[in-house]
């Protein structure tokens, strides 16, 4: 980028809000996130739900005769609350969410960017797994770099109330 201020630092530097912003350093939307939604959560909360209405624990113990694997539903109970519990909730990227070791949250704040989008060497290799897990993460940090933070956080949120989420992107793009 070049000298005069960019849309993004005009933002960071006027930026009055408390709220951390829902837009990660590696530029994904944290409100389109599976976990941030709490969708492991709620949809493991609904499956231990009708298996329990259905007594499935205890189906499972004469069931075992037929296919072995059914002994082990008391383990896997455990290993789905496990999951809830882990992936249960998050408070997004910048209320400190997210991996706990990240490389591009390290370089944005060693170099002083809110998001990748600032970076004129993006995208890097550091983005590469985000790259290879949603194909349009490249797209996404160049319109964050044309329209800035602000503005496509609010794209980003009506997309999310009209029911976008990553979590379906993704799904779709491993079945291609």
């Amino acid at each position: 980028m070049n000298n005069r201020l960019s849309i993004l630092q005009l933002e960071r530097a006027s930026r009055v809000s408390d709220e951390p912003s829902l837009v990660g350093y590696c530029g994904l939307y944290c409100g389109a996130c599976a976990i941030y939604q709490q969708t492991i959560k709620k949809r493991g909360k609904q499956l231990l739900e009708v298996l329990s209405a259905y007594q499935f624990r205890e189906i499972a113990k004469e069931a075992k005769e037929w296919d072995p694997k059914l002994g082990h539903y008391p383990q896997f109970e455990e290993v789905l609350q496990s999951l809830m519990k882990m992936f249960g909730e998050c408070p997004g990227c910048l209320a400190g969410g997210g991996p706990p070791v990240c490389a591009i949250r390290d370089c944005c704040k060693e170099s002083g960017f809110s998001t990748c989008a600032e970076c004129n060497k993006m995208p890097c290799d550091k983005l590469e797994p985000q790259i290879q897990g949603y194909t349009g993460h490249v797209d996404m940090l160049r319109r964050i770099r044309e329209i800035g933070t602000d503005k496509w956080a609010e794209e980003m949120k009506r997309k999310v109330k009209e029911g976008f989420s990553y979590i379906e992107v993704m799904a779709k793009s491993k079945h291609m």
